[in-house]
């Protein structure tokens, strides 16, 4: 299921403005037309002036001006469509606030038209992670009422933004607000009352009741079925959850469905029977356990964590040929998967359960020499926060877990969950957003700065202290290292800077649109800072993890050398009791066996590969 990711949503808000078209915007205003506080009546919703930007569009003869007719929103739409089905989610955007923003098209507010220009606005939005103005759009098309064309899929899109930003409450409340659930379509009341089981998670028999309610003919049914399989395993009603789990698990393509499915249903099949060969192995059912891990695809995220355990299911049963058979595969797919340590522990074990003796010290001396500096490396980067920040910067790399130095190594064995990797490309994204910001704030002080030239035939003056200091800052921020901390202090410096050269009130006309584009890259910044902030202590967790694996992992390879060593001993015991008795070891026996055979003038050379038909002498 999708991840956590609250923050993204308050990065969405305040990217709003330049999914607007901050170009139309800028012809608009450098055309001589007047700020939008001025220009017209506030829009529908007073932190979206678009709709004013639009007529100040119209007014400056930069946006054709002729009526909008059912014919011309048919043609936008179409366009908008094209876009969003490419993945232009920002272009797409464009267009249709051109639709729903503007007054030319209220006339058509009623029609299905209008309200699928709606719709796929918020659909657009939502795919740009602009999630506030996504929710505010696929609002207006929910509080139109269920009997319009497009209330049950703008109630779907409204769950799956919660289910995105993990605001479970809030958007269930909204929801009741805008829809109450006493008058919601069948459709809309399994989504509502699965929305009710995530919002009541943490209350097991709540969450289960809930989602219980979910009907089979609804896409979130086999969510449900899988979280209700979560709730019996908590409350150790296994056999409740492994019949949740099949129910899953068992739908097969070829057969008739017996519920709906969406993108989320194959991902939920392969944990599924990840989960049914967890229950398996616990009730020491290896065979079946083994049958559930196979069944996982290729192709699927699950498979390295599939033939891991399926190794250690054959390793129990006894059956040592497949489980060694699956640690090969594994390391063969996944050579830099975060589990190799406990697959290296897993083959030293192997080695000796087939009295392998030798074969396990080397086995268990490789991995001591592999995984010792790695936890020595751990356990400094645990409790040390420069390195730790010098590994997040590592992390920020593309190559980061590619290099094959200690920290290149640390990195692989690191097992960072997926809200750290979305944290990790929501950073990179913030430093856009950051940019287009910066350049909007200079934008609305140049526009003012060309109002007042034009209207007191002066430039305004600026105070030449703060623009050299701006001027030094900007220099360093282009020669500055990858370093998030001092980035962001660059930054900060610069914004203040500039707003000491350049003051809020030099921007005439447009100041107060100058000061809102400050206020959303201050707000921006501390967003990063969270980001930052919530990223490393997302490391420091995995760095913790990883020092506990790796010491738990090399005090069981200590454990692997003492039972080679014993073992190696019982059996070379064994063999000279045998010998007493008159009893040869069978590789003994056998090798004297062939060596009895041989003359005087030959020797005993073991055979090592295919024979050839022509090699032998009396071949015909």
């Amino acid at each position: 299921m999708p991840n956590s990711k609250p923050m993204s949503c308050v990065a969405g808000a305040l990217r709003r403005a330049r999914w607007a078209g901050f170009a139309l915007t800028w012809a608009a205003l450098s055309a001589g037309a007047r700020p939008a506080a001025a220009q017209a009546a506030p829009a529908e919703e007073s932190d979206e002036p678009l709709g004013a930007y639009l007529d100040a569009l119209v007014q400056a003869g930069r946006m054709p001006g002729e009526p909008a007719t059912t014919e011309r929103l048919r043609q936008v739409l179409e366009e908008a469509e094209a876009l969003f089905a490419r993945g232009d989610a920002r272009p797409a955007t464009a267009v249709l606030f051109g639709v729903v923003e503007s007054r030319r098209f209220e006339p058509l507010r009623d029609t299905p038209s209008y309200q699928n220009a709606e719709f796929l606005l918020g659909r657009a939005l939502a795919r740009g992670r602009a999630f506030r103005g996504a929710e505010r759009y696929l609002g207006r098309v929910v509080a139109r009422g269920t009997s319009q064309p497009y209330f049950v899929p703008a109630y779907r899109a409204m769950v799956d933004l919660a289910l995105e930003t993990a605001r479970f409450a809030a958007v269930a409340a909204r929801l009741d607000a805008l829809a109450p659930p006493d008058t919601l379509p069948e459709d809309s009341r399994d989504e509502r009352a699965y929305l009710s089981g995530r919002a009541v998670w943490g209350d097991g028999p709540r969450a289960d009741a809930a989602f219980a309610s979910v009907s089979p003919r609804s896409r979130l049914f086999p969510a449900a079925l899988y979280f209700r399989g979560l709730i019996a395993v908590r409350q150790g009603e296994l056999d409740g959850a492994r019949k949740a789990f099949c129910r899953i698990a068992d739908q097969r393509a070829r057969d008739r469905l017996t519920f709906n499915v969406d993108h989320r249903f194959f991902r939920l099949k392969d944990m599924a029977r990840l989960a049914l060969g967890r229950i398996a192995h616990e009730r020491g059912r290896y065979d079946e356990a083994y049958l559930h891990y196979f069944a996982i695809p290729e192709e699927s995220e699950r498979l390295n964590a599939a033939l891991f355990e399926a190794s250690w299911s054959m390793l129990q049963k006894g059956q040592f040929v497949a489980a060694r058979a699956f640690a090969e595969q594994f390391d063969r797919l996944f050579p830099r998967s975060p589990l190799r340590p406990e697959v290296a522990l897993l083959r030293a074990n192997l080695a000796v359960k087939t009295c392998q003796f030798d074969g396990a010290r080397t086995e268990a001396t490789a991995l001591v020499s592999r995984y010792q500096p790695l936890s020595a490396l751990a356990s400094r980067v645990r409790t040390d926060e420069a390195a730790r920040r010098h590994l997040l910067l590592r992390l920020m790399d593309g190559q980061a877990g590619q290099g094959d130095d200690l920290e290149g190594q640390l990195v692989q064995v690191l097992a960072l969950d997926d809200d750290f990797r979305e944290r990790l490309a929501m950073l990179s994204e913030l430093e856009v957003d950051r940019a287009e910001a910066l350049v909007s704030v200079e934008t609305w002080r140049a526009l003012g700065a060309l109002a007042e030239t034009a209207r007191t035939r002066q430039p305004p003056t600026a105070s030449v202290e703060a623009v050299v200091v701006l001027e030094d800052t900007q220099r360093l921020l282009a020669q500055a290292p990858p370093d998030p901390d001092l980035v962001s202090r660059l930054t900060a410096l610069a914004r203040d800077a500039s707003s000491l050269a350049y003051p809020m009130a030099e921007a005439g006309p447009y100041a107060s649109e100058a000061r809102k584009a400050r206020d959303t890259l201050t707000a921006l910044d501390e967003l990063r800072a969270q980001t930052l902030h919530s990223l490393r202590e997302s490391l420091r967790v995995a760095v913790a993890d990883a020092d506990e694996r790796l010491r738990n992992i090399l005090a069981k390879t200590r454990l692997v050398h003492i039972d080679a060593v014993v073992g190696k001993k019982k059996k070379l015991e064994l063999e000279i009791a045998g010998l007493a008795e008159g009893r040869l070891p069978a590789a003994l026996f056998y090798k004297m066996q062939a060596e009895g055979t041989l003359a005087d003038d030959e020797i005993y050379w073991p055979f090592e590969g295919e024979e050839w038909a022509d090699e032998y002498e009396n071949y015909r």
